[in-house]
């Protein structure tokens, strides 16, 4: 296994080509690369706590930023709030 700079180190399995669908189509799902689902399942087998919801948050917020929807929905919420009586 190769360490890197970020304290992590590679690891590489073969798995059946089932499980390997599998991983694809739930990182698709999530919208995340098939390592980061790797590891999440990994850590929650082996008993660690599930990802910072914070961070989630924020990787949520990073890949709809640039969508014009989002720009469409805070602008709907922006002038249709009722701010009368709020400081």
């Amino acid at each position: 296994m190769a360490k890197t700079e970020t304290g992590s180190e590679v690891l590489t399995i073969r798995v059946p080509r089932d499980i390997a669908r599998r991983l694809a189509r739930e990182a698709r799902r999530q919208r995340r690369t098939r390592s980061e689902v790797a590891r999440a399942i990994l850590a929650s087998g082996l008993g660690e706590p599930a990802d910072d919801p914070l961070a989630e948050a924020r990787r949520q917020s990073t890949l709809v930023h640039d969508r014009e929807s989002e720009r469409e929905a805070i602008r709907f919420v922006v002038d249709t709030a009722d701010l009368r009586g709020w400081e």
